[in-house]
């Protein structure tokens, strides 16, 4: 059995390889000797089965170290150590134990270092990501870690717990991932868990369109531009609904709307796709059965084989902690202890700005600042890349406002500088973000919840908190920018230092909600507060999940732990819900109607509005709206282009104009004799959509089928990710489901005494894809299941597939 074990796993890599070698030409030059890759005693077949590669039941620590490691029966790690540095050692062993090519590869690809081993198609890539200031803003991180004597423990303890596990492991064990690509796994350092906390912030708080918004109103002017890009959704149900405010901003004179940028002709950085954002909510114990509060949290990010996240229990001295961690970070981010339990979404507010640099000259050495000529600081990087032996070297020029990222030589003195506040060492000399979740998961009260959180910083985040004592809050949290009317969402002028951030927003200011009268918190990506807040405020925001859920709750009452599971598997589409009766009523008031399919119509006239898995009517949905949204803003798109990027209208502004003023002129195509109406456009859209998608309907083609979501391997591998995904969902639902994004991760906690829980990943413990654990979850979380966690005392408590002794 084993044998055929071997044969097919080793016929598996060898199709992927194959495929591969035809599809992928950045890897298939520098693929590594098959003959090494597929020798039967020290290649793949070493992971065919994870019983060969398990861990010896008695492992060597060095003195100081005390703890022991029981793992449950879904590949759950229980960490029971005398103290944290004991605790933070043993998960930085058991990270690397099941992670270790997530960790490299992350951190890797945050320092621009993926050429090295993939080749020369990946140095563009790479490039930009020293020229963006990664490295330097990793940098000033670990060194800033290594001044707080608290977190330099916890990340010496967690790197060397990680290296005692590089440090045995033979070739021969190394995970496939390193094998397939030939080379080897480097000892871990606190800068490698710096380049991944950065990366982090890459992908949640890098959001801008400056450069887009900027483009649009050259091109559109200013009277359309205001027309089409609103900078309000007038309908957002905001994070915080009241108005606890402290103090009001003295100082907004310097109104930065008037500044004029012409069309900028550089390409739009890539930036995290639609899809990511998260759900977080508690309820008060006025409105559950069983009178305590109740919290959830589902954060939505990329799904990828090994999971992002790393599910772990740890308990050492008093503390007892259950959650999630990141596989290069010590400490749970998301989770709960024997009395409180906290979650996290993110915060769309934009801390990264652009800046027009002009050059003195064309050696660009030197810029205009306030008049005078002022000397760049320059960052000089190598790349090694795979295959070559020339180094390549990155030279950055660094203004007051950060790097100089775009540098297209056509440009002989234009160029654009960026101000991100992920480039910033840690605001709090004597806290940072690696403290902020070793404080907030040891936390027993609102008072320290609230304290732990002053020094988080980035990226800005949505902290929901409950406890056993029927407290619940919300903090939105993070160092943002205290920015003047307007400033940040076009490119500034970079000649004038006046344009710089005037500071950040103080603590004390930050929007939060504690106990509020409407008796729960929630968030869901979408604007922080109302209108009466102090500060300009800035980002991209959610304009349907936080309508909904906070709809749901308000009228929540004796609620359950299963209706809380029930609303983040919630497939209802408050986006389709107020675009249907639209559509629908301009194709039955149409002139034009006979003769169009019924087959589409009759679908969508029976759909309530939920993205169900077997469903049709999504389909007909989804191509139709897509399709009036090109027909509408046809002008938009012939203006966009790769290089001269342009900012589209959002969906909420663009259901508004179908709803309120469906005459307006931005219905009408210029280039036709006649003027259309958004009557027109529907009706032309609908038959567009209809001519894409009944052959499809009629095939037999469902929602989960035609949305395609699959959760692939993180080195996009073939045949090692989950298969067709079938589940409820859509991008704009509660169980926000796409292609590649969704609930990287449920919780719900009952805020009993005991407390309660129960979560589920979609994704096991092991990155080792001949392992049992590697596909753990899947099923269940496809379905809206649930695994109840435990908070374990002692280890003997946890029912154990394997024990793991740690000894000096």
């Amino acid at each position: 059995m084993k044998s055929l074990l071997k044969f097919g796993t080793g016929a598996l890599v060898l199709l992927s390889l194959i495929y591969i070698g035809n599809t992928h030409g950045t890897i298939s030059p520098r693929l590594p000797g098959l003959a090494a890759f597929f020798n039967p005693f020290t290649g793949v077949w070493q992971q065919a089965d994870a019983s060969e590669v398990s861990d010896p039941s008695t492992l060597i620590v060095p003195a100081g170290v005390d703890g022991e490691v029981v793992i449950d029966e879904r590949g759950i790690p229980h960490i029971f150590a005398a103290d944290q540095e004991s605790a933070l050692y043993l998960q930085g062993y058991l990270h690397a134990r099941d992670r270790l090519f997530q960790m490299e590869i992350s951190a890797r690809s945050a320092s621009g270092r993926l050429a090295e081993i993939l080749g020369v198609d990946l140095l563009e890539r790479d490039r930009i990501q020293r020229r963006k200031g990664m490295i330097v803003a990793a940098q000033r991180t670990a060194e800033a870690w290594q001044q707080n004597p608290e977190t330099a423990a916890a990340i010496a303890a967690y790197c060397d717990g990680a290296n005692a596990y590089i440090t045995q492991l033979a070739p021969k064990n190394y995970p496939v991932e390193f094998k397939l690509l030939g080379f080897a796994p480097e000892l871990w350092t606190p800068l490698k868990s710096a380049l991944f906390s950065k990366s982090m912030a890459e992908t949640l708080c890098f959001r801008n369109r400056d450069l887009a918004t900027t483009n649009a109103r050259a091109l559109l002017g200013d009277s359309l531009f205001q027309h089409l890009y609103p900078a309000h959704n007038s309908a957002q149900s905001p994070v915080i609904a009241s108005t606890p405010w402290l103090n009001q901003v003295k100082d907004t004179s310097k109104d930065l709307a008037g500044e004029r940028i012409g069309t900028l002709s550089f390409p739009e950085l890539s930036q995290s796709p639609e899809g990511i954002g998260s759900n977080n909510w508690a309820l008060s114990g006025s409105k559950t059965a069983s009178g305590v509060p109740l919290l959830s949290n589902d954060p939505h990010l990329s799904l990828t084989l090994p999971s992002i996240w790393y599910e772990v229990h740890l308990v050492y001295g008093e503390h007892n902690i259950y959650g999630v961690s990141l596989p290069s970070l010590p400490s749970i981010l998301i989770g709960f202890n024997e009395a409180t339990a906290w979650g996290i979404t993110n915060v769309g507010q934009d801390v990264a700005d652009w800046y027009r640099i002009n050059w003195t000259d064309t050696t660009r050495t030197h810029y205009w600042l306030d008049g005078e000529a002022t000397a760049v600081d320059w960052v000089k990087d190598t790349i090694k890349v795979r295959g070559m032996d020339q180094l390549t070297i990155v030279e950055t020029p660094w203004t007051i406002f950060g790097p100089v990222v775009y540098d297209q030589p056509e440009d002989e003195y234009y160029n654009l500088a960026l101000r991100w506040a992920a480039h910033d060492a840690p605001f709090d000399e004597n806290s940072d973000n690696v403290e902020v979740f070793l404080n907030l998961a040891s936390a027993t009260d609102l008072d320290g919840y609230i304290s732990a959180l002053r020094a988080f910083d980035n990226p800005g985040s949505n902290v929901v908190y409950a406890n056993q004592d029927n407290d619940i809050a919300l903090t939105v949290t993070g160092h943002f920018p205290a920015r003047r009317p307007e400033q940040g969402r076009f490119v500034q002028d970079g000649s004038r230092s006046e344009n710089a951030w005037p500071g950040f927003i103080p603590y004390s200011e930050i929007p939060r909600d504690i106990n509020p009268e409407r008796q729960f918190v929630a968030s869901a990506n979408q604007r922080s507060t109302d209108l009466s807040y102090p500060y300009y405020y800035l980002g991209s925001f959610d304009d349907y999940r936080g309508r909904y859920i906070n709809r749901h709750l308000e009228g929540v009452q004796d609620a359950r732990p299963e209706d809380m599971m029930a609303l983040q598997y919630d497939a209802h589409s408050l986006r389709a819900e107020e675009a249907m009766p639209i559509l629908l009523a301009a194709l039955a008031a149409s002139s034009q109607r006979e003769g169009l399919s019924k087959r589409g119509i009759d679908l969508l006239k029976e759909w309530d509005f939920v993205y169900r898995a077997e469903a049709q009517a999504p389909i007909v949905f989804d191509s139709w709206i897509d399709s009036l949204y090109k027909l509408t803003f046809d002008e938009v798109y012939a203006l966009n282009s790769e290089d001269r990027p342009v900012l589209f209208p959002e969906t909420w502004r663009f259901l508004e104009l179908l709803r309120d003023n469906p005459d307006d002129l931005i219905f009408d195509h210029q280039a036709s004799e006649v003027q259309e109406t958004a009557q027109d456009l529907i009706l032309q859209a609908y038959q567009q959509a209809m001519t894409a998608v009944l052959p499809i309907i009629d095939a037999g083609t469902t929602w989960s089928e035609h949305r395609g979501t699959r959760i692939r391997h993180l080195a996009r591998i073939p045949g090692f990710d989950s298969g067709l995904i079938h589940s409820d969902g859509a991008r704009e639902t509660p169980n926000a489901l796409s292609s590649s994004f969704g609930p990287s991760w449920r919780m719900v906690v009952s805020l009993e005494k005991p407390l309660r829980a129960w979560g589920v990943l979609p994704g096991g413990s092991s990155g080792n894809v001949g392992s049992p654990f590697y596909t753990e979850g899947i099923e269940e979380w496809s379905k809206g299941e649930y695994f109840e966690l435990s908070l374990y005392r002692k280890s003997e408590e946890v029912p154990a597939r394997e024990r793991l002794v740690f000894e000096r």
